[in-house]
């Protein structure tokens, strides 16, 4: 086994590769001038006060038993500089001072490394690559108890390893938009991970894309990357995590909505946040289809209102083998840093509810959207009659108003919510009339409540749009005369009575009984009586006749024997069933 020890002395290392086991420098004044290679199998222990310049390549490995093997140790009270190339296999604890210069830290272990310290001290790397085959958690570089940091000039390489932040924080102070770089190969992904509190910090000042490449190995293995565009070249600070969670087990109820997200991400959420910077910013959030799910927008949960509220993130895209939604300038104006996907409600319908009449057929319901589907309810009173799952639809209607309802159907069940509307049910007018007569000729009254149109039926093929028409029909005979009255809105009803007309009742009044055929009986001609009674009286008031039927004659006799000359009274009491005559008269009998 072997040891290098410097305690006092100055040491360089010229142009030469030197091998040791371990190296300790107590206080010791210790450089590697530049091309030099130092290759210490074991680990590197600088202490006390020791200042170590580095303008050469220092490699740190684990070939030792050792308890610091293949770890970078800077004490307490030592400096460590220098623009050369520091490859370590194991830890990185800095207790002290590293002035990164222009140079380059590899963490290139096999195994979990960690970057740490005794005191709390925060290291600021110029340029960081995390290198190594390790696999599991044997690929991950941790910040273990210490935030860290690449410089304003340097990168960070992850390729394809796992910056694990735990709840510290990792800025990258570098503001080009190229000063990160990853592995995207898919399931070969290097990404930063960190729980809460612990975020992934970048600055910026130019308007291009900046990626914050975050994922986790807690749980299933995730590399769901954020970009972040803001709108302007100012100084702005983003930071940004992933929860590798259900939303709801971190008091982020997913439940718990404005009611525009009908459905939210189950698998993760990201916590992002502009810790500093006004510029509005592009949100863009990654997700795989085949395994995240498919959705629609975004939605940030808020400290004012402690539920999930929409973006209105309207950009769908990809990347590679993402799937992308984006909120364009977005302002961090709403407190809160948890944001995740979302699937949004559709917009709901416009509603277009029609006045319809009481008891009537073929009422059209229109919307106005721009869903391929939609779901009508009716109240019980209403029946569609067509159309549903379209944005017009029939329906009859009863009496009584009630709410009609319409969904836009979205995908996977995504609805949205309802809209409503109350039709104005008219109802129609009470329809009457009456009429009266003379023979054939009726004259028609219009009773109705309201009405503004009328339309007759006079049960003979003719009809009127009078409100109180007078009609001569065409001969005796029944006939149902209808009324359809209609109002201002366009409701309707309708009456109807029975009209009998009857033929000319022909009374005469002479008579000449003597035989010759001619005029020789009292008849009286009629046509559609149910009753009939008729009374003849001679001059002294006796009755010499009576008949109950209009098919019976007077023949000019009394008892059988021809009465005298002279004006004999009569009286005709008739029925035609819906109406009562009278008739009174002489007739004079000549001989």
């Amino acid at each position: 086994m072997k040891k290098l020890y410097l305690i006092t002395i100055g040491v360089q290392f010229i142009h030469c590769l030197a091998q040791a086991q371990i190296i300790t420098a107590n206080a010791a004044n210790l450089s590697i001038t530049p091309g030099a290679v130092v290759l210490v199998n074991g680990g590197m222990n600088v202490s006390n006060t020791t200042a170590f310049l580095n303008n050469g390549a220092l490699t740190i490995t684990k070939n030792s038993t050792l308890p610091i093997a293949g770890t970078f140790n800077i004490e307490t009270g030592s400096t460590v500089s220098g623009n050369g190339i520091y490859e370590v296999e194991q830890d990185w604890v800095n207790s002290a001072g590293f002035a990164a210069g222009t140079s380059k830290v590899r963490l290139n272990g096999n195994t979990q490394q960690f970057i740490t310290s005794t005191n709390g001290t925060s290291t600021t790397f110029n340029d960081l690559e995390l290198t190594g085959t390790g696999t599991g958690t044997n690929r991950k570089k941790t910040l273990q108890g210490v935030d860290a940091k690449t410089g304003t000039a340097g990168v960070l390489q992850i390729n394809d390893r796992e910056l694990e932040t735990q709840g510290q924080t990792f800025f990258v102070l570098n503001t080009a938009p190229g000063a990160v770089s990853n592995n995207t190969t898919p399931g070969s992904e290097g990404f930063v991970s960190s729980v809460s509190p612990g975020t992934f910090s970048r600055e910026t000042n130019s308007s291009a894309a900046y990626v914050f490449p975050t994922g986790s190995s807690t749980g299933t293995l995730r590399y769901r990357p954020v970009e972040l565009t803001p709108a302007n070249a100012n100084a702005n600070t983003y930071v940004v995590r992933l929860n590798n969670v259900d939303a709801s087990s971190q008091s982020f109820d997913r439940g718990q909505t404005d009611g525009v997200p009908c459905d939210l991400n189950p698998l993760y959420f990201h916590s992002i946040n502009r810790v500093s910077g006004t510029s509005p910013t592009d949100v863009r959030l990654f997700y795989i289809t085949a395994t995240d799910g498919s959705w629609s927008g975004m939605a940030q949960w808020r400290t004012t209102n402690t539920i999930w509220n929409d973006m209105n993130a309207l950009g769908a895209g990809t990347s590679g083998a993402f799937a992308t939604r984006t909120r364009t300038g977005w302002n961090f104006a709403n407190p809160g840093d948890p944001y995740i996907l979302s699937n949004v409600r559709p917009d709901p319908p416009v509603l277009n509810c029609p006045s319809l009449c009481e008891n009537s057929a073929n009422n059209n319901f229109s919307l106005t959207g721009n869903s391929p589907s939609y779901q009508w309810t009716f109240p019980a009173n209403g029946t569609i009659t067509g159309g549903q799952g379209t944005s017009n639809v029939t329906a009859s209607w009863g009496t009584g108003t009630g709410s009609v309802s319409v969904i836009a159907v979205g995908p996977g069940g995504c609805n949205s919510l309802p809209a409503t509307c109350m039709p104005n049910v008219v109802p129609p007018p009470a329809v009457d009339f009456s009429f009266a007569d003379d023979m054939n000729n009726v004259s028609f009254t219009d009773l109705s409540n309201g009405s503004s149109q009328w339309s007759w039926n006079f049960g003979d093929s003719t009809g009127s749009a009078s409100q109180n028409p007078s009609h001569t029909f065409p001969g005796s005979g029944t006939y149902t005369v209808v009324l359809v009255a209609s109002n201002s809105t366009g409701c309707s009803g309708s009456a109807s009575h029975v009209v009998e007309i009857l033929g000319d009742i022909v009374i005469p009044n002479v008579i000449s009984p003597n035989g010759d055929g001619i005029n020789d009986i009292f008849t009286i001609k009629s046509s559609g009586l149910k009753t009939y009674d008729l009374l003849i009286f001679n001059r002294w008031g006796t009755r010499i006749y009576r008949s109950t039927s209009p098919k019976d004659h007077w023949d000019g006799t009394q008892n059988g024997k021809s009465v005298a000359d002279g004006a004999y009274f009569y009286i005709l009491n008739a029925s035609s069933g819906s109406k009562e005559f009278k008739f009174q008269g002489y007739v004079t009998v000549f001989n």
